[in-house]
């Protein structure tokens, strides 16, 4: 998506992403080193207190990270990309600008920030469970993060507008957040659900994926790849759908921010 702009709209960002990183890790004591810390912490203590329960699970550690950093990359992109334009309303202000620029540079933070916590999985999976996949099962893989890149730009799209109305909606989706990490099977397998449950639990396209990315880069198997591609064209439309919605609701915000 990046390439399909000019080269004015990249360096800029690029720029934007880059502040926003120096920003978000400005006067802490261990700055991008939270980067690591936060995703190991929470699997450390996720790990232990719920391994001896799944126990049963083949790499059941390994998979619990996978979800972990994967999930991260979805709720930090998605509350980035919603606050986005306010966060941003100093620059609005003073400088004319395309909006949806400011929003897809928060979207271009989170995945960078992912790329650092994307060593930590892989250096599980090679060191400690000497997993090695395919070029072809990590092409698979990295299809499955630019799902999770489509429905969270998609996403901001539409709710950044409406935040500038609506000032709560970022708690509200906080709480949601909370609520949807304990509902999609990333810390327990989808497998002790019953069907009738399962069948509910993959309404959220988070499972979708994360039980997809975990199929190919620990198992090594492509289930269904027609699936793959009927789930992508969804996530097509409605980043088209919220291109517009962003679109015909963007002229005036600047004035009610």
């Amino acid at each position: 998506m990046i390439k399909l702009l000019s080269q004015h709209q990249r360096e800029t960002i690029w720029e934007l992403a880059k502040t926003d990183i120096k920003l978000r890790y400005q006067g802490s004591f261990l700055g991008i080193f939270w980067v690591f810390l936060k995703p190991l912490g929470i699997f450390a203590v996720l790990n232990f207190v719920f391994s001896s329960y799944f126990d049963h699970t083949p790499n059941y550690p390994i998979r619990l990270l996978t979800g972990i950093i994967l999930w991260s990359l979805f709720s930090d992109a998605t509350m980035k990309g919603m606050t986005s334009l306010v966060t941003k309303t100093h620059i609005l202000k003073k400088i004319f600008m395309p909006k949806w620029e400011i929003v897809l540079a928060s979207i271009l933070h989170s995945a960078i920030v992912f790329l650092f916590n994307l060593i930590i999985l892989f250096l599980f999976l090679f060191f400690f469970y000497q997993i090695f996949p395919s070029p072809l099962y990590l092409a698979m893989f990295m299809f499955y993060i630019f799902q999770i890149y489509l429905i969270s730009l998609a996403f901001s799209l539409f709710t950044a507008t409406i935040y500038v109305r609506l000032r709560d909606l970022d708690q509200i989706w906080e709480v949601l957040l909370r609520i949807l990490f304990y509902a999609t099977p990333i810390i327990f397998p989808i497998d002790i659900l019953p069907d009738n449950v399962r069948k509910w639990v993959y309404l959220n396209p988070m499972t979708f994926i994360i039980e997809r990315s975990r199929s190919v880069l620990i198992d090594q198997q492509i289930i269904n790849f027609s699936q793959d591609v009927v789930f992508t064209l969804i996530l097509v439309f409605a980043l088209i759908a919220g291109i517009m919605f962003f679109k015909s609701n963007s002229r005036f915000l600047v004035e009610k921010m």
